[in-house]
């Protein structure tokens, strides 16, 4: 039952038969209502090629400083679930609507509890389990991705270096990966933070591995209150552009009905810790301070549907996409 499961629940852990060349990690984005106090917080597990190489962690960016902290574990310090998402790291816990943390090192200490309530998670179908549809079944995947809270609102406080920094009435984001590895190149961008209301974006693209060859893949979704548009590889979407100067990108998607136009501007951010073959050996810059500006068209009428601009956004950038796929002549954009 258990196989079943985790496929229809991919929040949940996914690992219990992995031994090494494995890694597993949920995202969990902490904002106050001010935005004032921005966190990631980042638990997860690392199997390596040894049981030496292998160690539970949790992971810390400041999105207003970009500091980052690491947080090693051993593996016998983490437990998890096998029903449903609920994860231990030595005396913290994880679960999608809870987060309580007791953290400490030389440069900083994190305790609290937080609750997240009028959860909205990511819509389900028999044959889409979660964000990447179809291909949630498809085995031996590099990297699978996962969103678990698309929005929640925030109660509680958090001690940080003993201040308290409540987060009542803040705003949140929770989602996850897993697989062997993160992709080779990767854009990764993701925001609730608009000047309307119940509005939440996420875009990633990647090459993915895919038998003897590669095509780049991407995820996308819009949610504007009750309504919610998917632009994915798997639904016939394409990027017409994805074009950068500097820090400052620009892309395209479209699909039959839609065309979506994203504007972001990657801010300072801070360096966390990656999984290649299991091992957390890549190190990769994040900003949770970051700003886009979204226009969402209908082509047929040629009318605009949304237009807004999100602040506090988390944006990655990894690699090179255009070398990558100026190296390959088979391209699926």
């Amino acid at each position: 039952m258990y196989l079943v499961r985790k496929i229809y629940n991919p929040s949940m852990f996914q690992g219990k038969y992995k031994k090494r060349n494995y890694f597993e990690g949920w995202y969990y984005k902490l904002i106050d209502e001010k935005q004032d106090v921005i966190y990631s917080i980042i638990p997860g597990v690392a199997y390596g090629k040894t049981q030496e190489e292998s160690h539970a962690f949790i992971q810390v960016i400041d999105g207003i400083t970009g500091k980052t902290y690491y947080f090693y574990y051993p593996l016998e310090k983490f437990w998890y679930s096998t029903r449903d998402f609920d994860i231990r790291i030595g005396k913290n816990h994880f679960t999608e609507d809870h987060l309580s943390l007791c953290l400490s090192n030389p440069m900083i200490s994190i305790d609290g509890e937080l609750d997240f309530i009028h959860r909205v998670p990511y819509p389900k179908r028999w044959n889409a389990p979660g964000i990447m549809g179809p291909f949630s079944f498809v085995p031996g995947m590099e990297c699978y991705h996962g969103v678990v809270n698309i929005h929640h609102e925030i109660r509680g406080s958090l001690w940080i270096a003993r201040e308290e920094k409540s987060f009542q009435k803040g705003y949140g984001y929770i989602e996850k990966d897993w697989g062997r590895s993160f992709p080779s190149e990767w854009i990764w961008i993701q925001s609730n933070h608009f000047t309307q209301n119940n509005v939440s974006f996420m875009f990633s693209i990647a090459p993915i591995p895919w038998f003897f060859t590669h095509f780049v893949g991407f995820l996308c979704f819009l949610k504007i209150r009750e309504y919610m548009y998917c632009f994915s590889t798997y639904t016939g979407a394409k990027i017409k552009k994805l074009a950068n100067q500097g820090e400052r990108w620009h892309i395209i998607i479209e699909d039959k009905k839609y065309k979506l136009d994203i504007y972001a501007e990657q801010g300072e951010g801070g360096i966390l810790k990656a999984p290649k073959n299991g091992e957390m050996s890549r190190k990769v810059k994040e900003s949770i301070n970051s700003k886009i500006k979204i226009f969402l068209l209908e082509k047929k009428t040629r009318k605009i549907l949304f237009q807004d601009k999100g602040i506090k956004t988390g944006m990655e950038i990894s690699g090179d996409l255009f070398a990558w796929n100026k190296k390959r002549t088979r391209k699926r954009f």
